[in-house]
Order: structure tokens, then C-alpha cells, then sequence
């Protein structure tokens, strides 16, 4: 269950810096020149849209793996044990597609901009890297966690947490 919530703080994270990232080339990119065209941002808003529903959906799914997760582990049932197997894994291949979706981002921002006036300066790259780069590892991180539950629930792997008395 842990891991589920790790996942699911780690893509509100990512939602905030998502954000972030918007904001700064709707934003601040114009200050180093861009200039607004049909051309680019007709995409960028497509891929914007689909990484938010990817994002929200896997983080959605996170969530709700955390109810079928805590009942196989109190009364384990196949019911509980599919659905604890199936939610994770579902939103693991939405946390791909959404880092996909970010990547996608993240090529107009660094490769097609500079048609539209964005100059090739470190100074907006040393502003808007962090970002993208901080966004792009947590995700990763979040996707390699819901393989955690995922396996666990198939029972493959058998992990457990063991807590040790001190005065033993």
C-alpha cells in the first residue's frame, strides 16, 4: 500500500511541475522571443492534453489499487488478487505513455521553438532543463515502483516488510 501512495504523491508532483513547464513556455519563453504560432502550439496542446489524461489516469489507478491491495492482504481473495494485479499494471502503461507523451513535449520545446523565434541560449534552458529533467526521473521512478504491487499481487515474488521487536 505504501508503494501505491509513494506513487501517487510522486505523480502530484510531476502534475505541479507539468505545470510548471507549461507555464513557462506559454509564459516566460516569449520574454527570449517566441513568437506565437498555430504551427507549434497546435501540438504542443494536443500532446499537453493527452500527457494530463495519461497522468491523471495512471495516478487515478495508483489510488484505487490501494483498496483491492489492503483487502488481499487482510481476507486474500482471486477477486482481490486480480484487481490488486490489474489496477497497478494498468496504471504502469499509463505512466508510460504519459512519459512518452512529456518526451514528446519536450522535443517541440527543445527542437521545433527555435522556428519561432526561441534563440538557442542556455539561459532559458538552464530555467526550463530542471523542470523537464525533474519531471521526466520521477516519473521513471513512479513507473518502476508499480511494478512493486503489480508482482507482488501474482504472488511471483513474495515480499514482505518484517518488523523485529528491539527487546528480543
Amino acid at each position: 500500500m505504501l508503494v501505491l501512495v509513494f506513487v501517487v504523491v510522486l505523480n502530484v508532483a510531476v502534475s505541479v511541475l507539468v505545470w510548471r513547464l507549461d507555464f513557462f513556455v506559454h509564459g516566460d519563453l516569449y520574454a527570449y522571443g517566441l513568437v506565437f504560432s498555430s504551427g507549434w502550439a497546435e501540438r504542443y496542446w494536443y500532446l499537453t492534453g493527452m500527457l494530463w489524461v495519461f497522468l491523471v489516469l495512471g495516478t487515478v489507478l495508483a489510488a484505487g489499487s490501494i483498496v483491492p491491495d489492503y483487502l488481499q492482504s487482510r481476507e486474500p481473495s482471486r477477486f482481490s488478487k486480480w484487481l490488486s494485479f490489474l489496477l497497478p499494471a494498468a496504471a504502469l502503461v499509463y505512466e508510460g505513455l504519459g512519459i512518452w507523451f512529456l518526451s514528446q513535449k519536450d522535443f517541440i520545446a527543445r527542437n521545433l521553438l527555435y522556428d519561432y523565434g526561441v534563440p538557442l541560449d542556455f539561459d532559458w534552458a538552464a530555467t526550463y532543463d530542471p523542470i523537464s529533467m525533474t519531471a521526466f526521473a520521477l516519473m521513471a521512478v513512479a513507473l518502476l515502483a508499480l511494478i512493486i504491487p503489480a508482482v507482488k499481487a501474482l504472488g511471483i515474488v513474495e515480499i514482505e516488510i518484517v518488523y523485529e521487536d528491539e527487546g528480543e
